[in-house]
């Protein structure tokens, strides 16, 4: 059932609220089931390659200036891709931030150049952070390269290696930042990768609201129906007084509640819980409720 027939039904049932009002309460009571539970049909996993530290090769070289942020290069091939990237200049414990590539032998830096002016440079670079490739990422569950990696904070990191000079294969991994405007996550990886790895990021995916008459909810539909038509007969007695609408939201939530308990069993159903508890000599697990409130482990 999509948005604009479900809005249409329940008009038929609450005759005194209009189509935008009944709208937005579907979206309310939508959000509102999206966050009552960690639901297994939100969880998601993609792909993200991590590139391994460069550096110049024997007919590259770079020349810095002091308090400039221009950097030049010589025989260099540098690329827009480059942007956000962290740059090094040989063995210069303080890496910069690429602010822009203006050609193919320039970047400009966002800081300018604190150390000693020079030509004839090695340097390093390698991309700061890493974000999945897709647009619903609400939360990070966890990192996996050949093992799951240990999440840690940024001020680990800065603890550790506050340069960010180590290098190899990835150990720990920290969320750094999710943009209000665009809802992108982006996480940092310790130590610098060495070479080009492939991670598996498992996410949450994040719900908005439904906009466009055709959408759809991503649970059973019947179950948010049931939900808002408790809402709106609700407002349908605050609006009119008639005592018929306090039994009619009764029957609402009666139903709501039901639907909504069916719907947490067949998530857990779906989510592959261990089937041994500790507490009853590995006893076999006969219904949901005696998953959820016993110490449980896998075997």
């Amino acid at each position: 059932m999509n948005f604009r027939l479900m809005a249409l039904n329940i008009r038929e049932f609450c005759p005194y609220l209009s189509i935008p009002v009944i709208k937005q309460r579907i979206n309310v009571r939508y959000q509102q089931i999206v966050a009552a539970e960690s639901w297994e049909f939100l969880n998601d996993a993609t792909t993200v390659k991590l590139i391994g530290a460069v550096t110049n090769s024997s007919t590259e070289s770079c020349t810095v200036v002091e308090d400039s942020a221009t950097v030049t290069g010589v025989g260099t091939a540098w690329t827009s891709a480059l942007n956000g990237y962290l740059f090094r200049k040989g063995t210069d414990s303080q890496p910069y931030v690429i602010s822009t590539v203006g050609a193919v032998t320039t970047i400009t830096l966002e800081t300018a150049y604190g150390g000693a002016s020079g030509s004839g440079n090695d340097f390093t670079i390698w991309p700061r952070f890493y974000s999945p490739g897709v647009g619903d990422v609400a939360e990070i569950a966890s990192i996996v390269y050949q093992q799951e990696l240990k999440e840690k904070s940024k001020g680990y990191f800065n603890k550790i290696d506050p340069e960010r000079e180590s290098t190899g294969s990835p150990l720990y991994w920290s969320v750094y930042s999710k943009s209000k405007a665009t809802g992108t996550v982006t996480f940092e990886i310790w130590p610098v990768p060495d070479v080009d790895y492939v991670l598996t990021v498992f996410y949450k995916k994040t719900v908005s609201d439904l906009s466009a008459d055709a959408d759809e909810p991503v649970f059973r539909p019947e179950v948010l129906e049931a939900g808002v038509l408790w809402d709106c007969y609700r407002l349908c007695f605050g609006m009119t007084q008639n005592p018929a609408f306090i039994g009619l939201a009764r029957d609402a939530m009666t139903e709501y509640q039901g639907l909504f308990r069916q719907m947490i069993i067949e998530d857990l159903n779906t989510a592959s819980l261990p089937t041994k508890v500790k507490d009853a000599s590995g006893g076999h697990v006969w219904d949901n409720n005696f998953v959820t409130s016993h110490d449980v482990w896998d075997i």
